[in-house]
């Protein structure tokens, strides 16, 4: 168990480097920098989504001996959701689906992203088995995802922009918060 936190703290820290990485290139692509950086991007969200792996089966474990099995059922949908939108990236990338599809496969994929993270939430807030911080920042990543797609349907400007990067924001400071936590659980156990 030692092991499977720290490097479930260790991977978070990966997936925050990934997260910058892809909003800085996911910039430069719409900033006119050059078709380039859309490939680079989309190989960042797959690297930064792949290292969300191991924290979703370090919070499984923390957390099933007191909530029972309907966590590792959130936990197998959001694993399940990360490997089909990783893949997607790839295969975006690679040129075996288009734009279009990939937005599929990143849309489904996505959505059990969304329950594991209010099951972070509940877990945070609830029964206390992660810090309350990690939860309010899991609920502000869902909250500004879906303000972000509801006003991506109405501007593409600024507001936007602010607003993304915000999310960034937001979702680092909850792989950071997750990760030191995993990394301190990892420590107090040995």
């Amino acid at each position: 168990m030692v092991i499977v936190l720290r490097a479930a703290g260790l991977s978070a820290m990966v997936a925050i480097i990934g997260l910058i990485v892809s909003g800085i290139t996911i910039a430069l692509f719409f900033g006119g920098a050059g078709d380039f950086w859309g490939p680079v991007n989309d190989l960042a969200v797959a690297v930064t989504l792949v290292a969300l792996v191991l924290p979703v089966l370090a919070v499984d474990r923390l957390a099933r001996p007191e909530v029972g099995i309907w966590i590792g059922a959130v936990s197998a949908a959001a694993i399940a959701g990360i490997v089909l939108t990783a893949v997607g990236q790839v295969l975006l990338v690679v040129g075996v689906i288009d734009l279009k599809t990939s937005f599929v496969t990143g849309g489904i994929g996505i959505l059990p992203i969304f329950v594991w993270l209010l099951a972070v939430a509940f877990l945070a807030l609830g029964p206390g088995i992660l810090p309350a911080q990690i939860g309010w920042l899991a609920i502000g990543v869902v909250a500004l995802s879906a303000g972000i797609t509801a006003l991506a349907g109405i501007t593409t400007g600024p507001v936007l922009w602010v607003a993304a990067a915000a999310l960034l924001v937001v979702i680092a400071g909850c792989l950071g918060s997750l990760g030191a936590t995993l990394l301190s659980e990892g420590t107090t156990i040995a």
